[in-house]
């Protein structure tokens, strides 16, 4: 994906095709997992496969960004964005890919508002369960990257049971 601009530049040109014609799919690790949006033009947002697209056939191309969610510390973006999803992830993901096939012939004409609903309601009608009572639905689990599973534990500092500040709660408490 990194040099895929000479590639895809090499296509357009060959079928006499306009940039505008064009509508790429990629991970945003910038949108929170299972977000979509969809627009024309704008910056590579520092994707390397997008830097590569613009050098070589410009910016004026459809985007269809997917999110992926930050692994939260920028060491470890190389190795989330490369990674395998993990299989909490499955759910959300294969939603959202199935909506996004089955809408793709919006993106063909052009309708991008009307994908990005589409998709939107498929994802909220699989993912939040309806229910019969007035309580709001469950908020969904934390998206959590596979990574987080490769790093070493941290064992739990250990609170001093004793001390100056131990003792003036115990007498600010009555816990003498």
């Amino acid at each position: 994906m990194n040099l895929s601009g000479q590639s895809v530049g090499e296509a357009l040109r060959f079928y006499k095709l306009e940039p505008a014609a064009l509508t790429v799919f990629y991970d945003e690790i910038d949108l929170a997992a299972g977000k979509l949006r969809v627009k024309v033009g704008g910056g590579s947002g520092g994707h390397n496969g997008i830097r590569s697209l613009d050098q070589h056939v410009g910016n004026a191309y459809r985007r269809v960004r997917i999110g992926v969610g930050h692994p939260g510390v920028k060491e470890m973006v190389h190795g989330h964005v490369l990674g395998d999803f993990a299989k909490a992830d499955r759910e959300w993901l294969d939603v959202l890919l199935d909506a996004i096939a089955d809408d793709a012939a919006l993106l063909a004409k052009g309708d991008d508002s009307s994908f990005m609903n589409r998709v939107t309601i498929a994802l909220r009608e699989k993912l939040v369960p309806t229910g019969d009572d007035d309580r709001p639905p469950p908020k969904p689990p934390k998206q959590q990257s596979h990574v987080r599973q490769a790093r070493p534990q941290q064992p739990a500092a250990k609170i001093p049971e004793s001390g100056p500040m131990a003792a003036m709660l115990k007498k600010l408490f009555g816990k003498d």
